[in-house]
């Protein structure tokens, strides 16, 4: 009896672990959850956790990850209204028919669309395409409305409300906020009137909305950027910003060091120069003069900062140049008497207090991982110069000897009574 028992237990348990193999076999992922195509990622709530707000729309969402979102609603109306207005302007085909030729275009890269964003997506195919359409148009509506290349409308709320288009320079470079490029550019082929075929049209179309924001105080002319396959428009403004890189290219991946802030570097001795204005990360340091290239600070640059530290955290293509760059200003700038000398310097162009630049760039790296440091080469040289004694001594005694007309008199009137006395001194014992 008892062993009829003990092998019906056994029975039960095989039972049990066949119908648990099977269930766990079922829930098998056949491929990656992270694709090469993804692009568009959700912010990871680590870098999220300092300033939840500098990554999250305040007015529009743009794509799937913040669509429905109740306070984002009244800008859907506005949508709508910029998508009537383009196809109003049309060749004379109904709109319906017109709306087809767009679902045909879209629904054609539905798949990679969906590919780009890293995730699960909520939204059914037809529903993606449709907030694609919608979405895209309003952003070409958007940028031609503001290069006057379609006048905008009297009733227009966001050209008669400036609070709007401020707000609207954040939500666009957002990363959670982004619809594919190949899309726009589908949408701006689709839509396109005979003035906007030039090859860059799209891109100039973009950057100058862009314009009053962008870090740059002198934008760079290279065609190269016009050529490129961007992944979306933060990734355009990404690979405009490091597009004029021609040095400082090679990282170090071991090993590397932080450097000392301004005012530690002021009292080694080091001196500081404008660099060339068109390529902010052109940083260099030669016999203790570092060159560094003017940046603009604006209200949004913190948050088109840390957007694109995001978005180099999380895309496995990137590079961490613009990170590195973040690094770099984290180190020199610690307080304002340090903004405020690069301030005087031009270096630092603010439309900020001192005292604002110097909170924006303290921990704006925080909880980031930067493998490849490409300011490792330059942090070296400075470290040496910095701690070395012949530099400080020199910058000590023309600080406290040579910092005025009296001093530099006294110290030479000091000078001349030594080597008089000297020499008295020389000419008493040789009369002896």
């Amino acid at each position: 009896m008892e062993e009829t028992d003990s092998n019906k237990q056994v029975s039960i348990e095989i039972e049990f672990n066949k119908q648990l193999a099977c269930s766990l076999r079922d829930k098998l992922c056949n491929e990656s959850p992270s694709l090469s195509e993804n692009c568009i990622f959700k912010v990871p709530g680590t870098l999220k956790r300092h300033n939840e707000s500098i990554y999250e729309p305040k007015i529009v969402s743009i794509g799937p990850f913040h669509y429905g979102t109740e306070r984002l609603k009244p800008m859907e109306k506005i949508k709508l209204w910029y998508l009537h207005s383009l196809l109003a302007r049309l060749p004379p085909l109904p709109q319906e028919e017109t709306l087809q030729h767009f679902i045909v275009n879209i629904r054609e890269v539905a798949k990679y669309t969906s590919n780009c964003y890293a995730g699960r997506l909520d939204q059914s195919e037809g529903e993606l395409v449709e907030m694609m359409i919608l979405d895209g148009c309003f952003l070409l509506e958007l940028f031609r409305r503001e290069m006057w290349v379609v006048r905008p409308h009297n009733d227009d709320p966001i050209f008669n409300s400036s609070w709007m288009r401020e707000n609207l320079y954040h939500d666009l470079i957002l990363l959670e906020n982004q619809i594919p490029w190949l899309v726009l550019c589908r949408l701006f082929a689709l839509t396109m009137s005979t003035e906007e075929q030039g090859t860059n049209f799209l891109v100039n179309l973009v950057l100058k909305f862009f314009e009053t924001m962008m870090l740059v105080t002198k934008p760079s002319q290279k065609e190269s950027i016009s050529r490129e396959n961007f992944k979306h428009i933060l990734d355009l403004i990404h690979r405009t910003l490091l597009s004029s890189s021609s040095k400082n290219t090679e990282p170090t991946s071991a090993n590397w060091e932080l450097f000392p802030s301004v005012t530690d570097l002021l009292q080694a001795g080091v001196r500081f120069e404008e660099g060339p204005p068109n390529d902010i990360t052109n940083i260099e340091f030669c016999n203790g003069v570092f060159k560094i290239p003017p940046i603009n600070i604006r209200g949004n640059s913190e948050s088109l900062f840390r957007n694109l530290i995001a978005y180099e955290q999380c895309d496995s293509q990137c590079t961490d140049k613009f990170t590195s760059y973040a690094v770099f200003l984290d180190c020199l700038i610690n307080t304002s008497t340090d903004a405020d000398f690069l301030r005087d310097k031009k270096i630092v162009r603010p439309a900020l207090s001192t005292e604002d630049v110097s909170i924006l760039f303290n921990g704006l790296y925080n909880d980031t991982l930067v493998y490849d440091f490409y300011y490792g080469n330059v942090s070296k040289v400075v470290n040496e110069y910095y701690r070395s004694q012949w530099p400080r001594w020199r910058a000590t005694l023309k600080r406290d000897y040579f910092n005025n007309p009296w001093s530099i008199a006294s110290f030479i009137a000091a000078i001349v009574i030594l080597v008089l006395t000297l020499l008295q001194t020389l000419f008493t014992i040789l009369s002896y």
